[in-house]
């Protein structure tokens, strides 16, 4: 290798999730094909983003030696909305991103991060104020996160054309990202003759600048936007030949694509998906790491960022990418950028007889409804400041960014608005830029790549969309028809898997039976009629519920809804009903009750059905019917409310009822599953109500009691379980872990060892990755000196997988 120039890599992860909230909750749903997890968020970042963080190294032995976080040494980018959901649903992951930037930047000069356009649009297809936004809040999300302007942005689907470049360039940007598919000739400055690299034939290792010229040549703006090019085959392998299984094997390739024998700086560029280290290759974050920290530096390779070479080996050639005076290209179609919006032969697969000219119609739906909404937002908005209304639209990102935080919207709206106090022109201004918004959301480029409009994507862009619509109301002429005229464009698509049109599929999935809103204030409504209202604590301030009366088994609840921030506001009378097998109808109407006249029923035992027929004007939904997260609430404050009291009715069961807990022991079942199960449960609510007693304080004795009535429930083959035991396990040894930290107490350090060997016995499944993170500096200290004041901590050291043997 050169002593001058050593082998210089970059791997970039581009880590993205489109918008999944519900955009009329804000939140995410439960998404059941995320199992075990919440929904896909929750689960890629148990995978991938929240393990690059803080990446294990192991021994040959299987234990940790070492916790490194990888984004300090890989190029990435975090979607903005993506990164607004770390922030607020992974906190400690969002601290470790954003140390790992600055890390980055002390040792390179060059942060790590880059930014990304806003909710991944594909830009050579939006307007040129749309493609503005979208780069001015992609880069404001970025200062907010990270605290300086980004020297880079990634492109959705890295889309360009001239336009966009224009745009970048305007705004600041100095290089994006491109794969080296999109590049058409190139030339060394100072020369006149194009080399022709179509073929996906440019090298890759050095980077290339990209001047604003028009077709004749001639420069449209000042500036230049410089460019990196991926190396296609080895990003290619990292997904599709499993890279990611080995570090040694990666290594070795990274070094197959370097070439020795070239005197001038090499940067072997690698593009990534970033969910590949970890959600599409199990551990591919434990590979990375191997990769950063062995392997790297004992073979002279050294990784480093896209700033920092630029910094230190500047363009010394121009390129021409294809299309460039036209659509633009991307690097996920060979047609341009015809995926997003054609049949172009571009897809994610299918059936034989599967197309994709849906493409065509949902994006021309999109594309009328947002013409309206440009047309009513540039109207109104100019009523209410003397701002330009597309800047007041590009400010609007110092809300999004952080939603929650009041004084963001308070300073925005005094910033831009001529009678910022007026609470009417606040709620009409918000309300405007939030059309906007979902207008854009509807756009997010997931919604096209995939095969079918019956997608989970393309059905989430309908849902903005929707959301748009509603919003729009207000300020349209009563009976203005643009729903039905949306629809009516979507229906000339036509859904491969159930041939339904589009038009269809709209309201068969993006619109709900139950209104959002209704069902969440029906939520509201059951709660009350369950008489669990006392634990309950709504995290949704729009919200308020009262109970009106009740009668056997049938209550009477008004709830409201007002957002202030854009004026808007429901009042529901809600009857809600409970039948003889438990089963409870809640009938929804508008209004107060003097409005609607709802009042009890004769027959509380009438079935769903029934009660529509009878109650025609007003939605009648089952509590089983209601959002998924409704039904977990309602659970866990059933749970919180009657537990204790059913599990103090099984005690002394046995006793009471003359029959011996030996009985369980008959392997021909002769005694009832009923009794059996009862039985099961007694013994089972006594190990539960000691374990959970343990968690008050320590207890030796308790312990051995623990274990004699566990050790009799293995004999009998009861199968115990414990339910969100192990969640409160982990929350009480996190709490001990920084007692110890703070201050070495031999009490403690005993108590911790009984927690995690009555975990054991338990099974609790305690999620260990974040008590691994909490100890791992405590690990450190106990390498140090493994037989001095930490030693102690060994039993509890071993059971989180630290190598304490063979430090």
């Amino acid at each position: 290798m050169s002593e001058k120039h050593p082998l210089y890599f970059t791997i970039h992860g581009h880590f993205y999730q489109p918008p999944r909230e519900n955009p009329w909750t804000g939140v995410i749903e439960n998404q059941p094909s995320a199992r075990p997890n919440h929904d896909w968020n929750d689960r890629i970042a148990s995978q991938c983003y929240s393990p690059n963080s803080a990446s294990r190294i192991l021994s040959p032995h299987g234990h940790i030696v070492d916790i490194v976080n990888n984004y300090e040494y890989m190029s990435f980018n975090m979607g903005p909305t993506l990164m607004g959901w770390i922030r607020t649903n992974t906190p400690d992951t969002y601290r470790r991103i954003q140390e790992a930037d600055k890390k980055s930047i002390e040792r390179l000069g060059h942060g790590n991060a880059i930014a990304q356009v806003y909710n991944h649009i594909i830009m050579p297809l939006a307007s040129k104020r749309d493609k503005r936004t979208q780069i001015r809040w992609g880069i404001e999300d970025f200062k907010f996160h990270f605290g300086r302007m980004p020297e880079a942005m990634w492109l959705a689907e890295t889309a360009i054309n001239l336009e966009t470049v224009v745009e970048l360039i305007k705004a600041g940007i100095k290089y994006t990202i491109l794969s080296p598919t999109q590049a058409d000739s190139f030339r060394k400055f100072g020369t006149e003759e194009w080399t022709g690299c179509s073929n996906t034939d440019i090298d890759t290792t050095r980077p290339y600048r990209v001047y604003p010229r028009d077709k004749d040549g001639k420069l449209v703006c000042d500036g230049y936007l410089d460019v990196f090019f991926y190396n296609p085959w080895l990003s290619s392998a990292v997904g599709f030949e499993h890279l990611l299984r080995d570090a040694g094997t990666f290594g070795r390739r990274i070094a197959d694509a370097w070439d020795a024998n070239r005197k001038e700086p090499q940067l072997v560029s690698i593009g990534t998906d970033g969910e590949s280290y970890g959600h599409h290759e199990p551990f591919g974050d434990m590979c990375a790491a191997w990769l950063y920290n062995r392997y790297a530096p004992e073979h002279n390779m050294v990784p480093v960022n896209y700033g920092w070479f630029l910094e230190k080996f500047p363009p010394e050639h121009e390129v021409m990418l294809k299309n460039f005076h036209g659509e633009g290209c991307a690097w996920s179609c060979a047609h341009g950028v015809g995926r997003w919006y054609r049949d172009c032969g571009c897809s994610t697969g299918g059936g034989p007889d599967w197309n994709q000219k849906w493409r065509g119609p949902l994006r021309e739906a999109f594309d009328h409804l947002k013409a309206l909404a440009d047309d009513v937002y540039a109207r109104e908005i100019e009523r209410l400041t003397t701002m330009d209304p597309w800047d007041v639209r590009d400010a609007y990102v110092e809300t999004l960014v952080a939603p929650e935080q009041q004084a963001r919207t308070d300073h925005f709206l005094q910033m831009v608005l001529l009678h910022p106090d007026d609470a009417k022109e606040r709620a009409k201004a918000l309300r405007l830029l939030e059309i906007q918004k979902f207008c854009l959301f509807s756009y997010t480029s997931c919604g096209w790549f995939f095969n079918d409009i019956e997608g989970l994507e393309p059905v989430q862009n309908m849902r903005y969309a929707l959301r748009a619509i509603e919003l729009m109301e207000p300020f349209l002429p009563f009976g203005h028809n643009i729903k039905s005229e949306m629809l009516s464009i979507l229906a000339r698509a036509t859904s491969n898997e159930h041939k339904w049109n589009g038009a269809e599929v709209f309201t068969r999935y993006a619109e709900d039976d139950v209104p959002v809103i209704l069902k969440e204030m029906a939520e509201r409504a059951a709660i009350f009629h369950l008489e669990l209202e006392e634990n309950y604590d709504d995290k949704d301030s729009r919200m308020k519920a009262e109970k009106i009366s009740s009668r056997r088994r049938q209550t009477l609840v008004r709830v409201t809804y007002e957002d202030k921030l854009i004026a808007e506001s429901r009042e529901t009378t809600n009857l809600v009903i409970t039948d003889p097998l438990g089963r409870v109808n809640i009938v929804v109407a508008m209004g107060s009750v003097e409005q609607n006249g709802l009042k009890f029923v004769e027959n509380p035992n009438m079935s769903t059905q029934e009660l529509r027929r009878l109650f025609p004007t007003a939605y009648v939904v089952r509590m089983r019917d209601l959002m998924s997260d409704s039904l977990q609430c309602i659970n866990k404050l059933c749970t919180q409310k009657h537990l204790t009291k059913l599990t103090e009715s099984y005690s002394h069961f046995a006793l009471n009822h003359g029959i011996s807990i030996d009985s369980l022991a008959d392997p021909d079942h002769t005694l009832p599953d009923t009794m059996r199960k009862i039985l099961s449960l007694e013994l089972n609510a006594r190990i539960h109500n000691k374990a959970l007693k343990l968690l008050e304080g320590p207890d030796s004795k308790l312990v051995d009691e623990i274990k004699d009535l566990m050790d009799e429930a293995n004999a009998l083959d009861t199968n115990p379980s414990f339910g969100g035991t192990g969640r409160m396990f982990h929350a009480k040894l996190s709490k001990l872990i920084d007692d110890v930290y703070a201050k070495i107490d031999e009490s403690t350090v005993k108590y911790i060892t009984d927690l995690i060997t009555v975990a054991d016995w338990l099974h609790l499944g305690i999620d260990k990755t974040s008590l691994e993170n909490k100890v791992f500096r405590i690990y450190t200290q106990f390498k140090e000196d493994p037989n001095g004041k930490l030693a102690a901590l060994k039993p509890m050291l071993g059971w989180l997988n630290f190598e304490v043997d063979n430090v």
